[in-house]
């Protein structure tokens, strides 16, 4: 990712340590296509691993349209490339992707912490 994302609701950074972006705030429709390019840039610079991070540890709520958008992205990676989503249970995304039946998805990974 070039630069970092921001506005009265969101504000997301490249991470430092390993190839993704962490959020901070709450993620809704109109941040899908920041979110999508700046993942989208992360898996086309990495050479060296196969996880794409996106952190959402410091989110407070993430919409259903973000959701989606996460689970086309992650079907679109090259393998052995997969999208790793760290999230705090209180956003209930294990339940909301298993509604789905998105927990299938091969390059979709969920990590509550």
């Amino acid at each position: 990712m070039r630069s970092y994302f921001a506005d009265e609701l969101l504000l997301m950074l490249p991470l430092a340590d390993e190839p993704g972006v962490r959020l901070w705030g709450e993620v809704l429709s109109p941040h899908r296509g920041p979110l999508a390019l700046a993942l989208a840039d992360e898996a086309a610079d990495t050479d060296d691993t196969d996880e794409i991070v996106l952190d959402l540890t410091e989110t407070r709520f993430v919409s259903n349209s973000v959701l989606e958008i996460l689970t086309v992205l992650a079907r679109r990676l090259t393998p052995p490339q997969s999208l790793l989503v760290r999230a705090g249970p209180e956003l209930g995304l294990r339940e909301r992707i298993s509604e789905h039946g998105w927990d299938h998805i091969q390059g979709l990974h969920l990590v509550e912490v």
